[in-house]
């Protein structure tokens, strides 16, 4: 009897790699998101934290380390950083059609609301409304400092990565802007190359409890395709929107170089629609802002709402149509920025240098969500020290109860209800 040849040493690496990929099927990891879109009020930022509550404490596909990474990595790109993280997750565990799972199920239940909102159906006037998306906001910054402090554990275990996180909290709080934010991530990889010179062998013990990412060689080929399809459409669409008076090309326009060159995610996004559409008689001021209200208030993507725009916008497409046309041209930069950048940077993830960056920037992550904890989350959602205690009891529930985030979410709603009629 013939017996198989001894496995080489790459042989058994690849079999590893393998058996350390988290295969996710597509309706599962649609579901995931489509749940996390009907939950996750609060912003980017609050986004971050519950995928941190999901992916890294409850069903473990990540450790905090690699979510970090992904966290860094999209807040340098351009675009609404928490679906493209959604769309790393998703990339990582099945490939492309993953990646378009998590995508959609993340975006449709705020997309269907923006259209709905669009067509006249839905108003958010009212005392209880009112009562019940402020009661979700704080629930939204407990689940933010519930991330800060798990992540905290893991990123910053000693001195010198806690003072450089304390350090970016700072300046970011001083100066919250897009800008800034890029500048302090920047700087937490140089600081993290300069002072992890003597921990060596902690970053290689850090490393190796991270799982090693295999792709297609299709997804492999398309990162340098979808790098210049983007490239293509960022510099040409310009060109035809001078060159042709067509609605439907000036609209294409607007919203992929809104997707494209906007740093710092939905909520930069929404004013730089609003000084490209409202003086050019696309939308009323006043229809502008009736959406921009909506939209900051319900769960999910804040980008959704160029589902709403599209719908009031003149394109010669049924309304629902148009609302979806201009949704995915606005997330169409994200889409081939995820699909070109994630594959590459796992293939050089393990260079000692980038290591050693990753040293200083992982840190630099909890700085960031810390500092946006403070400022605008509790800034602008603080009412009064009542509030504070609301905070910390939702804090406290979700650390030391079972009970599942939409519950909570449940509960939350219930008790906003209830606090309108006092």
């Amino acid at each position: 009897m013939s017996q198989k040849p001894p496995q080489t040493a790459k042989q058994k690496n690849q079999l590893e790699t393998t058996n350390q990929f988290p295969k996710i099927s597509f309706t599962e990891m649609f579901w995931v998101f489509f749940k996390l879109g009907l939950t996750s009020f609060g912003g980017p930022i609050a986004h971050i934290g519950y995928f941190h509550k999901l992916f890294v404490e409850q069903k473990k596909w990540f450790s905090a380390e690699e979510y970090a990474e992904i966290v860094s990595l999209c807040q340098f790109l351009p675009g609404p950083t928490s679906s493209q993280v959604g769309m790393s997750i998703g990339l990582k565990c099945g490939g492309i059609s993953n990646a378009f799972a998590a995508w959609l199920g993340f975006t449709i239940p705020s997309m269907l609301i923006m259209i709905a909102a669009g067509y006249g159906i839905l108003t958010f006037d009212g005392t209880s409304i009112t009562t019940i998306l402020h009661v979700l906001k704080l629930l939204a910054a407990a689940v933010i400092l519930q991330a800060v402090i798990s992540m905290a554990k893991t990123l910053t275990p000693d001195w010198t990565r806690r003072i450089l996180a304390l350090t970016a909290t700072i300046i970011l709080v001083a100066n919250p802007s897009a800008l800034m934010q890029l500048f302090v991530l920047g700087a937490g990889i140089i600081a993290g190359i300069f002072l992890s010179g003597n921990k060596s062998t902690e970053i290689q013990k850090t490393e190796s409890k991270s799982k090693t990412y295999s792709y297609s060689s299709f997804v492999q080929k398309l990162g340098p395709v979808s790098a210049i399809i983007f490239v293509i459409l960022l510099f040409v669409l310009p060109i035809l929107a001078i060159a042709f008076t067509s609605p439907i090309i000036e609209i294409a326009n607007i919203f992929f170089q809104s997707g494209a060159l906007v740093f710092g995610g939905g909520h930069v996004v929404l004013p730089l629609l609003q000084s490209q559409i409202v003086p050019n008689g696309l939308i009323s001021h006043t229809d502008f802002m009736a959406g921009y209200g909506i939209a900051q208030a319900i769960p999910g993507p804040l980008f959704t709402f160029a589902a709403y725009l599209g719908v009031m916008m003149p394109t010669d497409l049924p309304a629902w149509i148009s609302g979806i046309v201009c949704l995915i041209i606005i997330f169409l930069p994200a889409i081939l920025l995820v699909l070109a950048v994630i594959p590459f940077w796992d293939s050089i993830r393990g260079n000692s240098s980038i290591k050693a960056g990753l040293y200083g920037i992982n840190a630099v992550v909890v700085g960031l969500l810390l500092a946006a904890l403070i400022n605008p989350i509790l800034i602008l959602s603080l009412k009064s020290g009542f509030d504070i205690i609301v905070i910390l009891g939702l804090f406290l529930l979700l650390v030391f109860s079972r009970l599942p985030v939409w519950l909570v979410i449940l509960g939350a709603s219930l008790a906003g209800y209830a606090w309108s009629f006092i």
